[in-house]
């Protein structure tokens, strides 16, 4: 049996040994990193908290409200991330939710969860991925499906315009509702990476554009070498593609979605592949 086809298999069935001595730097927001960091420590690797993102308010929160109080208004709500499930539907009566006759989408599966832990179980989401391209490759989003009908994209503010803009060329009347925003956390003195060390860091997890960004700008010049050198583990062709301009050296290894699961499939492959690393 192939080493991926055993590891992937042993990381479906609970705790093993099979990330031993791997120390995996996990860059979620610190909300959001729980589970996974849970997961890389039942099997037998190290995990290192240091989130690139912080999840904010919005700006503009009559704006977002105003937005999302018109849910019936709309044939269809997608929703781009657990973050905007979370910040989005916190404006909304629950009840309110449920009885709406707007169908739901979401852009991967850990955002369908999201919306499936809030009552909302059947949703749209891609079968595999977790990208605006994957959603739209969907039938149910073709110009056929969308032309003339009304979509509302819950999401933080200044994400991609992928979604809207090649809704509206399909034929669709798009609307925003920034429930959110990101920023990047201030780094306190003495924190990883100061002095151009890497803690004995393997493989990084990254799941944005934003996220990897943040990293090296927290991090600073005294880490770029490091940075550059190290694993990486994200969640899309495009991160990795933006990965490698950046200058990082090996193609990363890239998830087929977001989820924490997802995530720790893509670490066994990293370390099958590296099976010197971290031991």
């Amino acid at each position: 049996m192939p080493m991926v086809r055993r590891m992937a298999e042993s990381a479906a069935c609970g705790s093993d040994h099979s990330l031993a001595g791997l120390r995996v730097l996990v860059t979620r927001a610190r909300h959001q990193s729980a589970g996974l960091v849970t997961l890389i420590e039942q099997h037998g690797g190290t995990a290192i908290r240091f989130p690139v993102i912080e999840i904010l308010p919005t700006r503009d929160p009559p704006a977002a409200r105003a937005a999302m109080a018109k849910l019936d208004d709309f044939a269809l709500v997608i929703f781009v991330s657990p973050n905007a499930v979370e910040h989005g539907l916190a404006m909304l009566d629950t009840a309110r939710v449920a009885q709406t006759r707007a169908a739901f989408a979401a852009v991967g599966e850990s955002t369908a969860a999201a919306l499936a832990q809030a009552g909302l179980a059947s949703v749209l989401r891609p079968a595999a991925g977790a990208s605006s391209e994957a959603l739209l490759a969907l039938p149910e989003l073709g110009e056929t499906a969308v032309a003339g009908c009304e979509i509302l994209i819950v999401r933080g503010e200044g994400g991609r315009q992928l979604l809207a803009d090649t809704l509206s060329k399909r034929g669709a009347r798009v609307t925003y509702a920034e429930v959110y925003r990101r920023a990047a956390p201030k780094v306190k003195g003495g924190g990883l990476g100061s002095g151009g060390g890497n803690g004995g860091i393997d493989t990084i997890v990254i799941t944005s554009l934003a996220g990897i960004e943040n990293l090296f700008a927290m991090l600073g010049a005294d880490a770029a070498g490091w940075l550059k050198e190290a694993g990486y583990v994200v969640v899309s062709e495009r991160l990795a593609a933006h990965a490698r301009a950046l200058g990082i050296k090996e193609q990363p290894v890239i998830a087929a979605g977001a989820d924490d699961r997802a995530l720790l499939e893509a670490l066994h492959r990293w370390r099958a592949a590296h099976p010197g690393d971290g031991k």
